[in-house]
């Protein structure tokens, strides 16, 4: 698959609320995994499909993040993988909200990113 992320994004792993509504209008929520995230995106997984371009708000311990999807695709040990790109307004700060599990892979092979800087 081509990447097309115009910036990396940090692996995590927390529980978060997720809302959209769907193509006629019809409200829904649903519990799911923060997987990936960047100032400008982020990556979940959940048990429900999502349509492309479908407004997704996250909902988390510090906020909520507004984003569209990008992709959905499903993964049959997981379930779906949406893609999601945030909306203008909306950018992820490592200060702001740190999700439970962060990991920077780029801290793994001995490159960080210094605190004040946000990723």
């Amino acid at each position: 698959m081509k990447e097309r992320r115009v910036e990396r994004r940090i692996l995590c792993a927390d529980l978060v609320e997720v809302g959209w509504l769907d193509q006629d209008g019809q409200q829904h929520a649903a519990i799911a995994n923060l997987e990936e995230i960047s100032t400008q995106g982020a990556s979940i997984i959940l048990e429900t499909a999502l349509s492309v371009g479908t407004t997704v708000h996250i909902r988390c311990l510090r906020g909520v993040f507004t984003g569209a999807v990008c992709y959905c695709s499903h993964e049959p040990d997981f379930g779906y993988i949406a893609g999601l790109e945030f909306v203008s307004g909306t950018r992820w700060d490592v200060r702001k909200y740190r999700p439970r599990h962060l990991l920077d892979p780029l801290s793994v092979a001995g490159y960080s990113v210094p605190e004040d800087v946000s990723v």
